[in-house]
C-alpha cells in the first residue's frame, strides 16, 4: 500500500536525472508505460525530460515519494529561444554522441529519430507569445491525488516570481485526460502544429 501522505513536491535536483528519465519512458504512450516501445529505455527522456533539468533546474519540479525517490515531474524551460540556443551548443552534440552507434530496432527507436529532428527546429511563434513550455507526467502512485495541480502550480508559481508570462505545451490529441487537466489548470488551444497546442498567461 503506497502512503501518500508521505509524498510531497519540492524542487528538482541534478541527481533526479535517472528517476526523471525512467518516468518519462514510463509515461511515454500517452501517460502509459511505453518500455516495450524503445530498445534503449533513456530515449524519451533525451529530448522530453533530461536537458530540462539540466538547462534551468529551478524550474523543475517533481513529486517526491518520501524516500528521496522522484514519482513525478514537471520540467519547464522559462524561456524556449534561450533553451533551444542551449540545446544546440550543449545538449544536442551529447546526445548525437550518446547515439554515436545506435541502430533503430523498434516502431519507438524510428518516431524517436523523427522527433530528434522535429525538436531540433526552432518552435512556432507562439513560443514568442507564451515564452515558456513545459512537460509534465507522473507514475500510477502519484495520480489521482492532486499532485499534477501541485506540480503544476509549482512551476507556474516559480516561473510568475521570475517574471515570465506566459507558458505553452503540445499534446497528443488522443490523451483525453491531460487536455482535460490542461483545461482545468487555465490552457487554451492556441495552435495545431500536428499537435494541439495549449497555453496560458502565467
Amino acid at each position: 500500500m503506497v502512503d501518500l501522505s508521505k509524498f510531497f513536491v519540492r524542487a528538482a535536483r541534478l541527481e533526479d536525472e535517472v528517476a526523471i528519465s525512467d518516468i518519462c519512458v514510463r509515461t511515454a504512450a500517452s501517460g502509459e508505460d511505453a518500455r516495450d516501445r524503445y530498445s534503449r529505455l533513456d530515449l524519451p527522456g533525451m529530448i522530453w525530460a533530461v536537458p530540462y533539468v539540466l538547462f534551468n533546474p529551478e524550474h523543475c519540479f517533481v513529486v517526491d515519494n518520501g524516500a528521496g525517490e522522484a514519482v513525478g515531474y514537471i520540467v519547464t524551460a522559462a524561456n524556449t529561444r534561450a533553451y533551444e540556443a542551449w540545446q544546440k551548443d550543449n545538449w544536442w552534440p551529447r546526445v548525437a554522441s550518446f547515439l554515436q552507434e545506435f541502430e533503430p530496432q523498434t516502431e519507438g527507436d524510428r518516431n524517436f529519430l523523427t522527433s530528434l529532428a522535429q525538436n531540433q527546429q526552432p518552435a512556432p511563434d507562439y513560443a514568442d507569445d507564451y515564452p515558456a513550455h513545459l512537460h509534465i507526467n507522473l507514475l500510477p502512485p502519484a495520480q489521482g491525488d492532486g499532485f499534477g495541480g501541485k506540480l503544476m502550480r509549482a512551476a507556474l508559481d516559480k516561473l510568475r516570481a521570475d517574471g515570465v508570462s506566459g507558458i505553452h505545451l503540445g499534446v497528443n490529441r488522443e490523451n483525453h485526460r491531460a487536455i482535460g487537466f490542461y483545461k482545468a489548470m487555465g490552457f487554451e488551444q492556441v495552435a495545431d502544429n500536428g499537435a494541439p497546442i495549449f497555453a496560458r498567461a502565467i
